[in-house]
C-alpha cells in the first residue's frame, strides 16, 4: 500500500515540477515586460521635456538599456531580456519602441 502511495506521489511530482518551472519563467517574462513598460513611460516623459532619462532598473530584466533623447527622437527599438527563472526555453525578450513607448513580449 505504501509503495502505491509513493508511486502516485512520484508521478504527480514528475508532472508538476516541469509545469511549475514553465509557470515561473512565464511570470519572469511578464515581470520584465511590466518593468520595461513602467520605465519607458517615465523615460519618454523625461525625453519630451529634454531631460536626460534616469538609468533603467534591472531588477526583473537581465539587461535593461537606457533610453536617451537621441533614441526617443529616432524611434528605435530597445530589447530587454528577462532573467532566467525557470524553463529557459520559454525565455521571451521584451521589445520597446522609444517613440511611442509601447512594449511587447516576443512570441
Amino acid at each position: 500500500m505504501l509503495m502505491i502511495v509513493v508511486a502516485i506521489i512520484g508521478i504527480l511530482a514528475a508532472i508538476a515540477i516541469p509545469q511549475y518551472s514553465s509557470y515561473v519563467q512565464r511570470t519572469a517574462n511578464k515581470a520584465c515586460l511590466a518593468e520595461a513598460k513602467a520605465y519607458m513611460n517615465t523615460a519618454i516623459a523625461d525625453a519630451v521635456e529634454n531631460r536626460p532619462p534616469n538609468a533603467a532598473p534591472a531588477t526583473s530584466c537581465e539587461t535593461a538599456p537606457t533610453v536617451t533623447v537621441a533614441n526617443y527622437t529616432s524611434n528605435t527599438n530597445l530589447d530587454y531580456i528577462p532573467r532566467v527563472r525557470g524553463n529557459a526555453a520559454l525565455l521571451r525578450n521584451v521589445t520597446c519602441v522609444t517613440g511611442s513607448g509601447t512594449c511587447t513580449l516576443a512570441p
